[in-house]
């Protein structure tokens, strides 16, 4: 395990502290004798945090020319300093060891307050399509996606507790206390209650006593399971392909967990609503076959099949009370309803005995 020390290079806690100067102390520890002459910040993307586009003029033709600075400059964010100190610890300790498509990282690195910031190669600069929740992918890319789940997976299935890293959150023992807060809350659910996502869905999952039981069910049937090092946040709002069409993950969320989160969380969110029952199957078995491609003792489809269908509250409740100021109300709806109609057509409440 890596000791988390906090780094020498200054974390910047406003987003106008992004300068030149600063620059050049943060990216020459990856570029030896860098030297940022001039950084303008040209495009800003608020969410669970900020996403700063920021042109760069440097001494080296090897340095890039743009570069996405990422960390929490949002009003909300002291509240996800848990969710940027996981990210950092991503790029910086896990995704080295992975053979997996995502952005380089020039940088990571948090300080002694616990402010974390990661610097990312600006991928407009090589053409990618990034994805999006309102427009759901066919089934090649979906099996593509799978087979990079089945490539991480693979490298920690069956890790203990003791085998991987001590950053890494495990659902275990934490499981998302931030929505499980708010199913505890009355006043706060109702909040949810009102809005079009929960319109938009089957009244009979709108509840939150309800919700709170098929979640610990969910809980205690994944003791069971085979758990993993997961990406953590498999939603297609996460997800790019390159110009050759070769998918790639962003914004990860290591999480120790079963395999089945990511992967139902995928598939579910993913899929238009026709056709994810047409393709679930077939996908699951793609999903195995590939496991063992990478030198898994793979589980049967029938145990893939129940630890897949009884993972659904995962992503439910995830959807069903997303803050907007995390994703909007079309993407929270979107994809909020996709889990409500597996969560219909699968009987999630009597399948796991709620």
């Amino acid at each position: 395990m890596m000791a988390d020390v906090a780094t020498q290079v200054k974390i910047p806690h406003e987003i106008e502290e992004v300068t030149a100067g600063w620059l050049t102390d943060a990216l020459s520890t990856d570029i030896p004798g860098l030297i940022v002459d001039d950084a303008t910040i040209t495009g800003r993307i608020p969410g669970a945090s900020t996403k700063a586009r920021v042109k760069l003029r440097t001494n080296s033709n090897e340095a890039p020319s743009s570069v996405i600075v990422k960390a929490g400059f949002e009003p909300h964010s002291p509240n996800m300093r848990g969710m940027h100190d996981n990210e950092m610890h991503a790029y910086r300790d896990l995704v080295p060891l992975l053979d997996v498509n995502t952005p380089k990282c020039f940088f990571a690195g948090r300080d002694a307050a616990g402010h974390s910031l990661v610097i990312l190669e600006d991928l407009d600069e090589r053409g990618v399509h990034f994805l999006s929740p309102l427009k759901p992918i066919g089934f090649e890319l979906a099996m593509g996606f799978l087979d990079a789940l089945a490539k991480i997976h693979a490298r920690s299935w069956r890790a203990t507790r003791d085998d991987i890293f001590d950053w890494v959150p495990d659902t275990s023992r934490q499981q998302n206390g931030h929505y499980i807060a708010i199913l505890e809350d009355p006043a706060r659910f109702d909040h949810f209650v009102q809005s079009p996502r929960c319109a938009a869905m089957p009244q009979s999952l709108v509840d939150a006593n309800r919700m709170l039981r098929v979640f610990e069910a969910m809980r205690q049937f994944h003791k069971t399971q085979p758990f993993v090092v997961n990406h953590g946040d498999m939603h297609l709002g996460n997800l790019y392909t390159d110009a050759d069409g070769t998918p790639g993950l962003l914004d990860w969320q290591p999480r120790y967990a079963p395999w089945s989160l990511d992967v139902s969380y995928f598939i579910i969110a993913g899929l238009d609503l026709l056709n994810r029952p047409k393709w679930e199957g077939a996908l699951i078995q793609h999903y195995l076959t590939r496991l063992a491609a990478y030198g898994v003792d793979a589980p049967s489809f029938e145990e893939a099949w129940e630890s897949y269908r009884k993972s659904i509250p995962w992503g439910l409740k995830i959807w069903m009370l997303n803050g907007t100021e995390f994703q909007t109300e079309s993407r929270n709806t979107a994809a909020a309803v996709r889990f409500a109609a597996a969560a219909v057509e699968h009987d999630m409440f009597n399948l796991l005995g709620v």
